[in-house]
């Protein structure tokens, strides 16, 4: 049976409305999707950096490293840090932050290197904090403390504790490894440390180191972290001494 002729054009209009309601809905869910997405990636994006996802053992090889501009971009640095030598060798230079779950991984694999002393290297800790405002306070601290003389103790503690990364945490840290505590947290949080954070974020991006753990290993660009017979592998491989 025909419709009403009247009633058409409401009808048309009200089917209108409803469509253009669900495009609009549509695109709104559309942009929530998408936001949801991308806070996702960014998530796994910092808990793989951090250690929490994935294999451990991730690090590839990049480019190789121009040793001669390497040398005068260290030498340049306010403050390069010479933390263990096992009889000089290659040099090791590795770019690490304190919040970084395959750095703290890659710490006993270090120590165990050169404490066995199978193929002889320099370790060339250069603190890069990128995980955030924690990550930073942590070096900065830990450059405060090498103005104090004992930059290699403070490290240590740090990399293989659960020192909480506040000013109180780390300023107790180290009082408890005999450092001065006011001077260590005005230290923390001036000028100095300040331009040396900044000289080993250039350094970084200089030779395109853009995640913790990475290592110049002789003149190999290695990121992400790697299991020890690697390490030793391409410590053994590198025909790079150190100068």
């Amino acid at each position: 049976m025909p419709g009403n002729d009247n009633e058409r054009p409401r009808t048309v209009r009200d089917a209108m409305d409803s469509a253009m309601g669900e495009v609009r809905n549509s695109r709104r869910s559309n942009r929530r999707n998408i936001l949801m997405i991308l806070a996702i990636v960014g998530i796994v994006v910092v808990a793989r950096q951090m250690g929490f996802l994935g294999d451990g053992y991730q690090g590839q090889p990049r480019d190789t490293v121009d040793i001669a501009a390497l040398d005068a971009e260290l030498a340049a640095l306010p403050f390069v840090p010479v933390l263990d030598s096992n009889g000089q060798g290659v040099r090791v230079v590795e770019f690490f932050d304190y919040r970084c779950g395959h750095c703290r991984a890659m710490a006993p694999i270090v120590h165990d290197a050169l404490a066995e002393g199978a193929e002889p290297f320099t370790l060339v800790p250069i603190e890069l904090p990128i995980l955030g405002p924690e990550s930073v306070l942590a070096s900065q601290y830990a450059m405060a403390a090498a103005l104090q003389g004992d930059y290699g103790p403070y490290h240590r503690a740090l990399m293989f504790s659960t020192v909480p990364y506040t000013d109180e945490g780390l300023t107790d840290l180290g009082a408890a490894l005999g450092l001065d505590p006011v001077r260590l947290s005005t230290d923390a949080h001036g000028d100095e440390v300040a331009a040396i954070l900044n000289a080993n974020r250039a350094l970084a991006a200089g030779i395109g180191v853009d995640g913790t753990p990475s290592f110049v290993i002789g003149d190999m660009l290695i990121v992400g972290a790697i299991d020890e017979a690697s390490f030793v592998g391409l410590i053994a491989a590198s025909d790079e001494p150190q100068n």
